[in-house]
């Protein structure tokens, strides 16, 4: 992991610089600009295109992992589909690692990559390993509204922008006035008003209740009304005093000193002002962000020892795809340190426990009875699917589950929406399992196939 830290931010002095999160009062987090889950991930990336150039690891690119395979109670081996040709394939091992991330995308809508799935995780379960805490979803305060019934993804902008945003509604409920025309006096700081002691920057789900609460009480912002605003004027001007004063400047005028403090928070978040333009055609410079809390992480997953290991011998979860560790992710930075420490602390040192009695086994063959009736159960899998020929797309039944997922199992939760949410799920499966059409060939390039599946799975977790 040298390349990331090579972009971390420092001090003056040369050491690494550290900034609040969410749930914190002091600074306790590393980090690159507004990009560090981007950095980490090259660096990550780097080290793994290494490894793979040294030969030490095979890359399997455009895999999907539909099923493990257990031989005598322990896992063996996965069953694969290549995703160019729709070739099933078997591999084997002494164990099988999955660190295949979160199910986010079971709300529809979420700041995951639109190929995160919980598939992986899934198949484990149906082959004994426990799930553990599948409710505990990370809802993030920070990301970009939904716009329209086009989008397939949200966006999220870093909570590190709440370092120097203050967040505010209209006082008056149903204003209609733009936020630059709202005097101060008639707005309402209510994360400051009703937390003075962590302001706007209180846990992720505090941030995220009281911002739905407040645009359910009438008091959301833009065309939905289910928006918030992200105001950086403040710290602006106050970075533009201190800016004027440290070069001397007496009286500078409002100008100059907007100037300079908007220089100083480019350089500290000029990136995330970028993107929030290209996407909402706002210049957050001049006018305040509107954001509103979006599924971001799951904090359960399956259910791992100490050593990351699930109770079928022989698989291991890491990372998102565990439960373990998750509690503290409504602070903050937290799911980064997680999968560093279970990838590159406990992992390597863990599993050599489990090998070391295995390796006297000979590797299983991947004719051996399991591999063939594992792959046979995804073939049918697979071809029940394409067979049902119906008329309605995936997209159709992934929407309708999101919107039932998080109306019903979102941020507010009662035991009568959860189980109207039980019925509706129910009564959608047995559609999709009798309407859904699925163009394209069986064994080919088919991406339609390929969220079939997954919004299948989608179904039985949800």
């Amino acid at each position: 992991m040298r390349s990331p830290r090579r972009s971390f931010a420092r001090e003056y002095g040369g050491l690494l610089s550290n900034r609040s999160f969410g749930g914190t009062q002091v600074q306790r987090t590393f980090y690159a600009a507004g990009q560090t889950g981007q950095q980490l991930l090259l660096g990550a990336y780097s080290a793994l295109s290494r490894q793979i150039g040294m030969g030490a690891v095979k890359m399997y690119s455009r895999h999907e992992m539909l099923d493990v395979v257990v031989v005598d109670g322990k896992a063996k081996g996965i069953i694969a589909r290549d995703l160019v040709t729709g070739k099933l394939e078997r591999h084997s091992g002494h164990a099988v690692l999955l660190c295949s991330g979160g199910y986010g995308n079971v709300f529809y809508l979420s700041t995951n990559a639109m190929g995160s799935n919980v598939t992986a995780a899934w198949k484990a379960h149906k082959r004994g390993a426990l799930f553990a805490n599948p409710c505990f979803t990370q809802i993030h305060p920070t990301c970009i509204p939904v716009s329209g019934d086009h989008q397939s993804k949200l966006t999220l902008m870093s909570e590190s922008l709440r370092n120097d945003g203050r967040i505010w509604v209209p006082k008056k409920k149903d204003d209609n006035r733009k936020a630059n025309e709202i005097p101060e006096e008639e707005r309402d700081y209510y994360l400051e008003r009703r937390y003075p002691a962590f302001g706007n920057l209180v846990p992720r789900d505090v941030a995220s209740r009281a911002a739905k609460e407040r645009c359910d009480a009438g008091y959301g912002v833009g065309t939905s009304k289910m928006a918030v605003y992200l105001d950086f004027s403040f710290n602006m001007d106050r970075y533009g005093r201190i800016e004027a004063n440290k070069h001397g400047l007496n009286n500078p005028s409002p100008e100059e000193i907007r100037k300079m403090g908007k220089e100083v928070i480019a350089e500290k978040y000029g990136n995330l002002f970028d993107m929030y333009k290209q996407i909402t055609g706002e210049n957050p410079y001049e006018v305040p962000m509107r954001i509103y809390p979006a599924v971001h992480y799951t904090m359960g997953g399956l259910w791992v020892d100490y050593n990351l290991m699930t109770n079928v011998p022989g698989l291991y979860a890491l990372g998102e795809a565990n439960f373990s560790d998750h509690g503290a992710n409504r602070l903050g930075a937290s799911a980064l340190m997680q999968g560093l420490a279970d990838g590159y602390f406990i992992i390597p040192y863990t599993i050599g426990a489990y090998l070391s009695n295995e390796i006297r086994s000979a590797a299983i063959p991947t004719d051996h009875a399991e591999f063939v009736a594992c792959e046979d159960h995804v073939r049918d899998q697979l071809e029940r699917l394409k067979n049902v020929n119906g008329t309605k797309s995936v997209d159709h039944f992934h929407k309708s589950l999101g919107k039932i997922m998080w109306d019903k199992c979102g941020m507010g939760r009662k035991e009568q929406l959860l189980r109207e949410a039980i019925q509706e799920i129910r009564k959608l499966r047995e559609e999709f399992w009798a309407d859904v059409r699925i163009p394209g060939p069986l064994n080919g390039l088919n991406p339609e196939l390929e969220k079939a599946g997954r919004v299948a799975d989608f179904m039985e977790l949800g």
